[in-house]
């Protein structure tokens, strides 16, 4: 599908007209509700101060549209439905709030969720936070393990996709062809449950406890209608070298099961978590699955996450940098390899290239059982306008971004880091809705990619 000038202007006024809301993001719950009704209470003849209008009580309901575009998944699009319950008003940012949402993409990914948040749950200190999804990726990206992996776009690339409904091992005027899925591979998670909670201990410091559990489906074929080749994907070429763990060499195909208890330490110091100008956000957090736990993996993990705010020259310039890194043990099952640990990390948002961490780098171009990604952006916000009352922020931002993996802890891989670089926008909404416009170039590989999703990248 591509998107006209008459599109983008269409979907920026829908975007800008109601509350954006980013397809995999929780925390969107938390916003206020658009188009409900602010109690206003009479001015009092002789006040010396403005009265300041009853906070919200009781439960209301809205429906957000969303979409978003990038070149790795192409045209998302779906709803979502807020029901928040505000209770008295005292209790902030709500009591209760339940959000069900529809989203895919015009590439054949999915995001069903249900997301369910209670802070101050049941009167204590502990946020508990629900979400139960199916995640679907009928194309999920396979180059290979650890920086060494090769990326040729010979091999899955055809200038002339009718040809292909004839004979889909063959592209006419590219002899090095191995099929249009040689790098993709059918992933399929149902249900994916993730329970989250945490709590404050002191100042800015915070705990976090969780437990998720995947029950996920692979096929490494693909029907005609999908123009699934004959030969051997990258995918099943490790497998029969025996380079994954969970996946048969022999059948190729299975549903397997993983379900891991988390706990991190949370240090948080941001200004403005939507857009922070100054602090910084750190975490260290571990997670560890075995048979006690429901998987069917004996595996563990632990994550690093170090970010940075600080304004330069003046508070209108803001350098930002985020250092990450995750180590995984033990029988990883291949289709995590490419995934990062964390609190605020979301299964389905996969792991180094792509829209969270390398802009410009394909998606998932690098995994392995450890990773690391640093992203490092200037943003100038050079223009604020108040359009009707409500003040919009526009800021340019120029970024660079780094990873790296292996394929295991012995950290023997020969191959180069990927890096890339580039520039977007951002429009903001009263300094807490985002919209994201980035374009990403990657030397390293030769690629580039544009994305419009929703808030920072960090």
């Amino acid at each position: 599908m591509r998107l006209t000038p008459t599109t983008w202007v269409f979907s920026l006024g829908v975007l800008l007209a109601v509350t954006p809301a980013r397809a995999e993001d929780p925390s969107a719950s938390q916003a206020p509700v658009p188009g409900a009704e602010v109690p206003q209470v009479p001015s009092v003849p002789g006040a010396e101060v403005p009265v300041v209008p009853a906070p919200r009580t009781g439960w209301r309901v809205a429906g957000l549209p969303l979409i978003n575009f990038n070149s790795d998944e192409g045209v998302g699009y779906g709803v979502r439905l807020l029901l928040v319950d505000a209770g008295d008003g005292s209790q902030k940012p709500y009591r209760h709030s339940v959000v069900a949402q529809f989203f895919q993409t015009t590439r054949g990914v999915a995001a069903h969720r249900l997301l369910m948040d209670a802070p101050g749950f049941l009167g204590s200190a502990w946020r508990v936070g629900l979400d139960l999804s199916l995640l679907n990726e009928r194309f999920s990206p396979y180059y290979g393990l650890g920086g060494a992996s090769d990326y040729q776009a010979d091999f899955a690339s055809c200038d002339d996709r009718d040809a292909l409904e004839d004979s889909p091992d063959e592209c006419p005027g590219n002899p090095a062809f191995r099929g249009l899925r040689y790098y993709t591979y059918d992933q399929r998670t149902f249900p994916s449950v993730v329970l989250n909670t945490r709590r404050p201990v002191q100042g800015p410091w915070q705990v976090a406890l969780g437990y998720r559990f995947r029950l996920t489906k692979v096929r490494t074929r693909y029907d005609a209608e999908d123009l699934g080749q004959s030969g051997a994907s990258r995918l099943e070429e490790d497998a029969r070298a025996g380079l994954l763990t969970g996946l048969d060499a022999q059948t190729l195909s299975g549903t397997f099961r993983t379900a891991e208890l988390t706990a991190g330490l949370l240090f948080d110091l941001r200004d403005n978590e939507p857009a922070p100008t100054r602090g910084m956000f750190h975490e260290l957090s571990a997670r560890g699955a075995m048979e006690a736990t429901g998987s069917a993996f004996r595996y563990w993990g632990t994550t690093l996450n170090l970010r940075f705010y600080h304004p330069v020259v003046s508070p209108r310039v803001v350098a930002a940098l985020r250092l990450m890194a995750d180590v995984m043990g033990g029988d990883v099952p291949f289709f995590l390899l490419s995934s990062l640990g964390g609190v605020e990390w979301r299964d389905g948002w996969g792991g180094i290239g792509g829209l969270f961490t390398g802009r410009g780098i394909l998606k998932h171009r690098m995994q392995g059982k450890v990773k690391a990604v640093a992203n490092g952006e200037v943003r100038w916000q050079f223009l604020s306008v108040a359009p009707l009352n409500q003040r919009v922020d526009f800021t340019a931002v120029a970024f660079a971004d780094v990873g790296q993996a292996w394929a295991d802890l012995d950290f023997r891989d020969d191959g180069l880091s990927r890096y890339s670089g580039g520039g977007g926008l951002r429009i903001s909404w009263e300094g807490n809705f985002i919209i994201r416009m980035d374009y990403g170039v990657s030397p390293s590989d030769g690629t580039t990619a544009f994305y419009l999703d929703f808030n920072h990248l960090f």
